[in-house]
């Protein structure tokens, strides 16, 4: 196993993801690429009645502060897999968080894929369904899933 996807979200689970990861990692001296995804929303798009393009989509942009933190949390994060002797890169995207996810999994050609889980009821996949469930069923590499509730790693590094 060479390469560890590592998709971060910020919530309450991603510090137990990353130990996973990393627990999973040292033995075989893995590469994890820490991925953060800005879900955004499809923009509505425009609709221009002159010559050119018919349709323009507006651009996508975030608060600079709230880039900046993730910046930062993505950085500690970073520092705790290199903290143990490993190699880490780490990644920011906006737009649908399964498709980005996906296609750098298929672009980097990982290893595998560690993700969190999110306990959301069933009225909730009903209608949103879930990045987590989005990328066990479309993954092309085995996919860990690391719950909430799952005990501490603490103790593993």
């Amino acid at each position: 196993m060479k390469s560890i996807l590592v998709p971060v979200d910020f919530s309450d689970v991603t510090l137990k993801v990353v130990k996973a990861a990393v627990y999973l990692a040292k033995p075989f001296q893995s590469h994890i690429t820490l991925m953060h995804v800005e879900w955004t929303e499809p923009a509505p798009e425009i609709i221009d009645f002159g010559a050119g393009p018919n349709l323009v989509p507006p651009p996508l942009r975030l608060e600079p502060e709230v880039t900046e933190a993730r910046k930062k949390q993505l950085g500690e994060l970073e520092e705790l897999v290199t903290s143990v002797g490993l190699t880490s890169t780490t990644i920011e995207l906006q737009g649908p968080p399964v498709e980005e996810i996906l296609a750098q999994a298929e672009s980097a050609r990982v290893d595998l894929i560690v993700i969190g889980s999110h306990h959301h009821g069933a009225l909730y996949h009903l209608f949103e369904g879930g990045v987590t469930e989005g990328i066990l069923r479309r993954a092309r590499c085995p996919v860990l899933i690391v719950p909430q509730t799952a005990a501490s790693t603490d103790d593993a590094l």
